[in-house]
């Protein structure tokens, strides 16, 4: 019994044999895999929609005093390991970022307190700095 791997009746589905001249033969794609190969992709929206920004970290804040970013009132629920929150849009200069904030921490508290609990309303200016704990840095609301 010959191996389906060295027969003809075992090629893929979409590949089919066609004999050529002095018993040659040749494998060409079905009709289904050539339309696939043919798929023409549109272009990408022209407004930038649907990119991620990129996260804020303590390294895009100054190292030595206060570092002012602008809030622009755009946010979503964030859900990861480290805890639910919420992903704040801001700008520092005009490099736009996602800032994670955790529902139980310190920045969430006084954010919320100044801005109250509409996200549309997280607008302005806050100062922040970078600060440490257990070895790592982050970003803190200093105002």
């Amino acid at each position: 019994m010959k191996s389906k791997r060295n027969s003809i009746a075992g090629c893929l589905p979409e590949m089919k044999h066609v004999a050529q001249t002095k018993g040659e033969m040749i494998t060409m794609k079905s009709e289904s895999a050539q339309k696939e190969s043919n798929l023409i992709l549109p272009p990408p929206p022209a407004n930038g929609r649907g990119e991620l920004l990129p996260f804020l970290k303590a390294k895009h804040i100054s190292k030595n005093e206060t570092t002012q970013i602008t809030l622009l009132g755009e946010g979503r629920e964030s859900r990861s390991r480290f805890g639910v929150g919420i992903e704040v849009t801001c700008k520092i200069g005009s490099e736009k970022y996602a800032w994670t904030i955790k529902y139980d921490s310190p920045n969430y508290r006084r954010l919320y307190k100044r801005f109250g609990s509409d996200i549309t309303k997280w607008k302005g200016i806050v100062k922040v700095e970078r600060k440490e704990h257990m070895g790592k840095e982050y970003v803190a609301v200093v105002d």
